[in-house]
């Protein structure tokens, strides 16, 4: 291994990730069942809103790939840039669960 402070950070987000993914799963199903009309009414936001909450696996495997190849090429910053995308769709998600749970 190259770096293993770097490698142990790959293995443990992206297993967060991986093991995210149910979770994702109940939310993406909401959002379709939510917004199920959008698609009939012509609302181009709602139908959109889908695509980018329905692109979590494509986007989480996508960066995966490009984390590990910026691992093995030693190049840290985009390595650890990349790793955090995933985030966008994590952090809402997890904030309205607790919203949800506290209120």
């Amino acid at each position: 291994m190259k770096n293993n402070k770097a490698a142990l950070l790959l293995w443990a987000s992206h297993g967060f990730y991986i093991i995210f993914l149910p979770v994702w799963f109940m939310f993406f199903g909401l959002t379709v069942m939510g917004q199920d009309e959008n698609a009939q009414a012509g609302n181009i936001a709602g139908v959109i809103t889908e695509y980018a909450i329905g692109a979590y696996p494509v986007i989480l495997l996508i960066v995966i790939a490009i984390s590990w190849s910026s691992y093995h090429k030693r190049n840290w910053k985009k390595m650890i840039l990349t790793n955090v995308i995933p985030l966008l769709w994590i952090a809402p998600i997890l904030l309205t669960f607790l919203f949800a749970n506290l209120v």
